[in-house]
């Protein structure tokens, strides 16, 4: 597990392992830990615009 304080959205990189994948930490090379994979989804869903309400 990544042990890293912080990882920005742009660090995450996602790898195959086996048929599953895993999203990684460039810097580090480790899979996320599930409270910064929390965090990144967060990010991501803010970041693609469907945590919005459209009218």
């Amino acid at each position: 597990m990544c042990s890293c304080p912080k990882v920005h959205f742009y660090e995450v990189e996602f790898k195959l392992a086996g048929m599953r994948v895993i999203p990684t930490h460039k810097n580090c090379g480790d899979a996320l830990s599930e409270q910064q994979l929390a965090k990144f989804e967060k990010e991501l869903i803010q970041y693609w615009g469907f945590g919005e309400k459209t009218a």
